[in-house]
């Protein structure tokens, strides 16, 4: 694989790594990870799996849970139910039950937000299908729906369909996704969707807010204090009381 340039990503390191593991070779499994990671190739939730499936089986919780950790801190990948279920299984085996029960947990939490999003999908299939015309309200709150599941990939979509269809424009659902970006840290994303949505539409005082506290977040008090200047010159904005309290406040930070 290597002299032909096959082994430059995870798919053939997984199909080794499964040989492994059905051979019982967990030296080679260990061994292959390691290359991997010296090689700058990204484990992906597969290599994860067996990596800490096998380190599990030699009967080391610590090095499983080690596994599991780097799992966690790799942005790129999300544990699904097979990895809470792999180390329920290596629990029980080790009477670990307390741990047993916190994987099966939440496992049971996967499930539902996979049924609840199945289920969301579904309405809104069948809303499209009934309806020739759906109001921005209906938008909104299936919007609102799959960001407070933290499934940001499928509120986009439906923003961008809603774009595209909208009679008019209304700030507040572009807000809740600006508002997903700044909590989770995104901040140039903020930014970047702010213009978007400026370049369809108009901001209104709580889209503001949300970009300010954004760079209050991040310690960037002047550039809060030029985004609530803005608020409080924009026409039809100038009465707006809580935009002029906290500029105040900010002022005084």
């Amino acid at each position: 694989m290597k002299t032909k340039d096959y082994a430059t990503h995870a798919l053939p390191f997984n199909v080794m790594l499964t040989l492994y593991m059905n051979l019982k070779d967990q030296e080679k499994v260990e061994a292959l990870v390691s290359e991997m990671m010296q090689s700058n190739i990204d484990l992906d939730l597969y290599s994860y799996n067996i990596w800490i499936s096998s380190r599990g089986s030699q009967g080391s919780i610590e090095k499983m849970e080690e596994a599991f950790e780097k799992l966690i801190f790799d942005e790129s990948v999300n544990p699904n139910w097979t990895t809470h279920s792999t180390m329920a299984t290596l629990y029980i085996n080790n009477s670990r039950f307390d741990k047993a029960e916190d994987c099966l947990r939440k496992i049971e939490t996967l499930i539902t937000v996979s049924v609840r999003r199945k289920k969301l999908k579904e309405y809104g299939n069948l809303t499209k299908q009934s309806f020739q015309y759906i109001p921005n309200l209906g938008y909104s709150a299936v919007i609102s729906s799959f960001i407070r599941m933290d499934d940001i990939e499928e509120a986009e979509l439906l923003y961008e369909e809603w774009v595209s269809m909208k009679t008019s424009y209304d700030p507040r659902i572009g807000d809740l996704l600006l508002g997903w970006y700044v909590r989770n840290g995104l901040t140039e994303k903020a930014e970047t969707f702010l213009k978007e949505m400026l370049n369809v539409g108009k901001a209104n005082s709580s889209t503001c807010e949300i970009v300010a506290e954004g760079h209050i977040k991040e310690s960037r008090i002047s550039d809060a204090l030029s985004c609530l200047e803005k608020v409080l010159t924009e026409e039809g904005l100038s009465f707006w009381r809580s935009a002029n309290e906290y500029f105040c406040f900010v002022q005084s930070l």
